[in-house]
């Protein structure tokens, strides 16, 4: 069974989703279950994590509604204001719906350096740990030195890094630095990674296949196959490539230095990582 962990779905509306801008016209519409169904099956997958694009409870509670009413979708991986007073009353409430396996917040887009070093956040992971739930990572790669810092505070935690940590993949200009702070994650037996978000990262209208290998060559080193996924970051992988592009990414690559692994990375890891 190969499993997608990483897409999303939407109710295209500018206002809530102020971040697709201008250069992101393919993403300015509607992705719903019918386009995703299509999607998957067009390339060989039989079912996938859906993932919070918004931040808004009011999504969270919508992705699991379509969740609830199709096989295609595993797991949901929402979002919740870890900050809230009433954070154990909300997870409590939210603990009915099977299909919710974990959390992200946009933590790319905090100004605040010091967000990830919050009391009331870490509060809020330490929560989520102990009630099971795991959660997604999404950062820049500058901001890796905070992540480890804060994943530190919480080592109960399953976490996994969304799109590498997204490094600059067009210059590699922080190739180095990237590879030090994703080596002191990867240290970390609960931490994983997901081989998705590359191509937005990447030259949108030049890149090549070989441009990803030395950033998933350096995953694959670091993390070991038992703790790296695919994930297509469908539909917004739109601005830059196909989704079966993504995927050609990721299998190319795998089906030459670790084919052995093919199973794992494709599904495997995620099924055990997301408790499916």
């Amino acid at each position: 069974m190969y499993i997608d962990a990483h897409h999303h779905l939407w109710k295209f509306d500018p206002v809530d989703y102020d971040w697709i801008d201008d250069s992101m016209a393919a993403l300015k519409k509607d992705f719903l279950i019918r386009d995703l169904e299509k999607t998957l099956h067009h390339n060989g997958f039989s079912s996938s994590i859906a993932v919070q694009a918004r931040q808004s409870i009011e999504e969270t509670l919508w992705l699991l509604e379509l969740a609830q009413n199709t096989a295609l979708i595993k797991g949901v991986v929402g979002w919740i204001d870890l900050k809230s007073n009433t954070l154990s009353q909300q997870l409590d409430r939210l603990k009915k719906h099977k299909k919710l396996v974990g959390f992200r917040h946009v933590i790319q887009g905090e100004t605040d350096p010091d967000f990830m070093q919050s009391p009331d956040f870490i509060r809020g992971l330490q929560m989520l740990a102990d009630k099971g739930y795991r959660y997604d990572l999404l950062i820049f790669s500058h901001q890796l030195p905070a992540a480890i810092k804060m994943l530190e505070q919480v080592p109960h935690l399953h976490v996994v890094i969304d799109h590498i940590a997204k490094p600059d993949i067009k210059s590699k200009s922080d190739f180095n630095t990237w590879q030090q702070g994703m080596g002191i994650l990867a240290r970390n037996p609960k931490c994983y990674c997901k081989l998705s978000g590359m191509v937005t990262e990447a030259d949108w209208l030049n890149w090549q296949l070989k441009d990803f290998h030395p950033f998933m060559q350096t995953v694959l080193h670091l993390f070991g196959p038992h703790r790296i996924m695919f994930g297509s970051d469908w539909p917004v992988c739109l601005v830059a490539a196909e989704y079966s592009q993504t995927k050609e990414i990721v299998l190319d690559f795998v089906n030459e230095n670790a084919p052995h692994a093919k199973d794992l990375i494709l599904g495997q890891n995620a099924q055990e990582f997301y408790q499916l």
